[in-house]
């Protein structure tokens, strides 16, 4: 756990300044912020978004404007910032699938990481299989026998091709010897209304992106247990590895000058220290989970590299 004092002091040392609050009298853009997310309203990156943009206030004197770009695997939001000035005025808060995962399952990608510059990391969390409460499969182990009973036949759900969920989907088929009927979805509102009426059996989602009463939770794909979801086991119990970690930052196209990127990084971080963020991350049932750029790029670095040699074993390509 990341104490109050450790997101203080990586706040000043990121600036170079004495506190996060002179950071944005000297570096900090004194234009409105936008904070694009590559998501639509009401997931969990929007809600940790708006958190953030809450808790930016008292740092650096404005309420960033939150704007959801979704769609595309997160192609339209990146479009957006890769055309946005190097002010430092417009960041991207999202996970790492566009710079871990889309540059190796697709043949040609528009954008890299080399287009854009890590500034911080600030939550991470597990994503969970969950199921219909209309599945006859009410456990794991039931559901894992409904599958192997009926290949290719049930409907499971994700965010599209190349997303995180989709990778996840098919990791999580491959472990267990499955096959599911691929169904890819824009929106997420859209699936978890499928997955209501009982269109949708099974998907892969973030836990703070719908009510945990309205599906039925198979298993946690990380280590840890939902703390609201104590008997729900881990992938892990199951004995099977962790797949890809979840984990959620700000971003700025390359080029913004080094002390705006600094000091960007050091009003993030002291926000994440703020109660108004780690209210909204308890109850969007994430971990507030801050990291300075250094480590935020390093851990983009290596699932990189685990998404590399994972593709290049299971043959996994979208185009």
């Amino acid at each position: 756990m990341v104490s109050r004092r450790q997101l203080l002091g990586w706040a000043m040392m990121a600036a170079g300044l004495g506190s996060p609050a002179s950071a944005q009298t000297a570096a900090l853009p004194q234009r409105p912020v936008r904070i694009i997310v590559p998501f639509s309203a009401g997931t969990t990156l929007d809600v940790m978004a708006r958190a953030l943009s809450a808790a930016l206030e008292p740092v650096i004197g404005q309420r960033p404007l939150v704007v959801n770009r979704d769609g595309a695997a997160g192609f339209i939001a990146l479009s957006e910032m890769a055309q946005a000035e190097a002010d430092g005025t417009t960041w991207l808060f999202s996970g790492p699938g566009q710079f871990t995962i889309q540059p190796h399952i697709r043949r040609r990608v528009a954008f890299t990481l080399d287009d854009f510059a890590p500034v911080c990391q600030l939550y991470e969390t597990p994503f969970a299989v969950v199921a219909s409460r209309r599945s006859p499969a009410t456990t794991f182990a039931a559901f894992l026998d409904r599958a192997r009973s009926e290949p290719g036949r049930i409907r499971f759900g994700h965010y599209g091709p190349g997303s995180a969920t989709h990778l996840l989907m098919v990791i999580f088929a491959r472990q267990h010897g499955l096959t599911f009927l691929d169904i890819p979805y824009r929106s997420q509102g859209q699936l978890v209304q499928d997955l209501l009426t009982g269109e949708l059996e099974a998907a892969v989602l973030a836990p703070g992106s719908y009510e945990p009463d309205i599906v039925r939770h198979l298993v946690i794909l990380g280590t840890s247990r939902y703390p609201d979801q104590p008997d729900v086991p881990t992938i892990v119990e199951m004995g099977q590895p962790p797949p890809l970690a979840s984990f959620a930052g700000i971003y700025v196209v390359k080029g913004v000058p080094e002390a705006a990127r600094a000091a960007i990084e050091a009003a993030c971080l002291a926000a994440a220290a703020d109660p108004v963020f780690r209210g909204a991350a308890l109850r969007a049932r994430v971990e507030a989970a801050p990291l300075p750029a250094g480590p935020f790029t390093d851990r983009i670095l290596a699932q990189s590299r685990e998404v590399q040699a994972l593709v290049a074993e299971i043959g996994l390509r979208i185009d």
